[in-house]
């Protein structure tokens, strides 16, 4: 296998076992606790999530020809999935399996030439597939940071230490 292609797969299944192992004991008051009326919950980054898992494993299984190519085909895709914590988690890691076997079961060169939408909204472009293989690592890293902080703040409102670096002396309490 190319190394490039290793190196992103290793990404992904890396950052996927330690988003999965960081949400191992998160309590039923924390899916849907926010710090501000406008901020989003666990539950609903789940759902993003597992929305976004769905339209990167089809991406990458169909390239340009997803049925997810534009706002409204993402939006009927979104609507149908529930805000189901549980279920939508057990739903991405389904899919992240598939994405990453997907992955393993292709070439660099393969994924750079076939091409998937980078934002299926107004303004976007094709792109090679590999730099989505990428994406999807960086994009659950981004979710995955803002869930640890969601539990942090949880915690710290409670008068607790936060759940993740509680010790942490570039934040003191």
């Amino acid at each position: 296998m190319d190394q490039a292609l290793e190196l992103v797969i290793d990404m992904n299944e890396w950052t996927w076992k330690r988003f999965k192992d960081d949400l191992k004991d998160v309590t039923p008051e924390e899916i849907d606790w926010r710090p501000l009326p406008q901020a989003n919950t666990i539950n609903a980054i789940v759902k993003h999530l597992r929305v976004e898992a769905q339209w990167y494993l089809v991406s990458l299984e169909h390239g340009e020809r997803s049925p997810y190519h534009d706002a409204a085909s993402v939006q009927r895709l979104t609507d149908s999935i529930p805000l189901d914590y549980v279920r939508n988690l057990e739903e991405i890691e389904e899919l992240y399996t598939r994405f990453i076997e997907a992955l393993r079961g292709t070439t660099l060169a393969a994924l750079q030439q076939q091409t998937v939408l980078a934002q299926v909204f107004p303004g976007g472009t094709p792109y090679p597939a590999d730099l989505m293989s990428f994406r999807q690592a960086v994009h659950l890293a981004i979710h995955w940071g803002q869930i640890r902080t969601i539990r942090n703040l949880y915690r710290k409102t409670r008068g607790e230490p936060g759940r993740f670096f509680p010790g942490n002396p570039t934040f003191p309490a």
